[in-house]
């Protein structure tokens, strides 16, 4: 994803003093001729503007909506704040957002009506990934929760006599061979290796944390060229790929989106991607092969970790409205409505998870999860998911998308896994 320099950024006039013009814990009052903005990646912004009309017309609203394409979103948003612009509510990934909070572009929202509650609600995990660097204030409510997970083509395994998923890399890796020479598959993995910030790096981290390794220490320094466990997780994507048993064209992919729909050819065996994905390759006949519930969901393979992250509604804070930004921002990302009604449309239509976990009692969503996946297993995959601290870092953006080439070199064997791993390390060291 292509980011401003953080530099120019961090340089931009009046963003660092931003949050001063509304007074410390001053909330003031709406005027009632002022409408809201609001922007967000484009991601079913028909969804998106039927959630908007509804709250505008039962809390009556005046929101705007505004929907940016994903790749340029996060740049898109820092140009129109150095222009002057007020988006008085946003979209923020997690990748960005600690520095839209140290730039001054968002506000701390713990001295807001009804936060307290939001944070005994929210799961702990979501929580701490809502605090700021310094977990003294929460700076953002969550839009989404996500995990990888390992997805396998159950009618493939059956016509190779593969009585089960995968329980280790190992086994994966036989699995996939053994497709392959029985002319089953001719590329049975499909891992989720795009060029996107929801790519390869998530990958990266998940197969890594799947071994045991931790790729960021205590201080959020990347000592991936320590960690034995990375080093045999990019061994092994270096061997699959040179078997022959990746398709290449996820590398080129832009998208998780994209190289999901790989996946509904049916012509794979293992995919690994976030959990969401899942709905429509196994709950969607009208798209994929693999429904209904063809494609099925496993434990992470080996120690069952795998990389969980979360996606933010943030407040402007240069809000001449705050009052209205915060109400419409406790509808999206809290409660307001008194029935969940943002995230339960998330999970109903997109299969997005929550990080608020009573809203899996909910019996509507117990009977929509049970047409693509086995919630119980998936809510155990997620007692296993490993949140990191480093997005919180203001490099972690420009060492996100940078990674990437870096990533991809070793799979490709133009880089061996030693001198990858040391890149790494070297990258993120530039950047701090």
């Amino acid at each position: 994803m292509t980011t401003i320099d953080r530099r120019t950024f961090l340089g931009a006039a009046g963003l660092s003093a931003a949050a001063a013009l509304l007074g410390e814990g001053a909330l003031r009052s709406a005027r009632a001729d002022k409408p809201i903005n609001f922007s967000g990646w484009v991601f079913k912004p028909d969804t998106v503007k039927d959630y908007v009309d509804f709250f505008n017309r039962k809390h009556g609203g005046q929101v705007k909506y505004d929907a940016v394409p994903w790749a340029t979103y996060h740049p898109t948003m820092e140009t129109r704040a150095m222009a002057g612009e007020i988006v008085d509510v946003m979209y923020c990934n997690s990748a960005n957002r600690e520095r839209w909070a140290d730039n001054g572009l968002i506000r701390p929202l713990d001295d807001l009506p009804g936060m307290d509650e939001l944070k005994k609600k929210m799961a702990p995990g979501n929580l701490e990934a809502a605090r700021s660097r310094d977990g003294s204030k929460v700076v953002g409510l969550p839009y989404f929760t996500s995990i990888f997970i390992l997805m396998y083509n159950e009618p493939m395994l059956q016509q190779a006599g593969i009585k089960a998923p995968a329980r280790t890399w190992d086994e994966l890796m036989e699995h996939s061979a053994k497709l392959k020479r029985d002319k089953i598959s001719d590329t049975p993995y499909l891992p989720n290796w795009n060029n996107s910030g929801s790519g390869t790096m998530p990958q990266f981290l998940s197969d890594c944390h799947s071994e045991g390794a931790n790729i960021f220490d205590a201080k959020n320094k990347v000592i991936a060229d320590q960690e034995p466990g990375a080093a045999r997780a990019m061994e092994r994507w270096q061997k699959a790929y040179k078997d022959g048993l990746v398709n290449p064209e996820v590398l080129t992919k832009t998208s998780s989106t994209d190289t999901h729909r790989l996946f509904w050819t049916g012509r794979y065996a293992y995919h690994t991607n976030h959990s969401y994905y899942l709905k429509t390759i196994a709950g969607e006949p009208e798209n994929s092969k693999l429904a209904p519930k063809k494609a099925r969901m496993a434990m992470y393979p080996g120690n069952g970790q795998t990389h969980m992250f979360t996606e933010w509604y943030t407040i402007n804070a240069k809000t001449k409205v705050l009052e209205d930004a915060w109400k419409f921002a406790r509808f999206l990302g809290g409660n307001l409505n008194g029935d969940w009604y943002v995230q339960r449309q998330w999970c109903l239509i997109a299969g997005l998870d929550n990080a608020y976990p009573e809203m899996y009692d909910n019996p509507e969503i117990i009977q929509s999860y049970d047409r693509w996946v086995d919630l119980k297993l998936l809510r155990e995959q997620y007692k296993k998911g490993r949140p990191i601290n480093a997005f919180k870092e203001p490099w972690f953006s420009e060492y996100d998308s940078k990674a990437i080439a870096i990533v991809h070199n070793i799979i490709r064997g133009t880089s061996t896994v030693p001198k990858g791993l040391k890149e790494l390390t070297a990258l993120q060291k530039s950047l701090a």
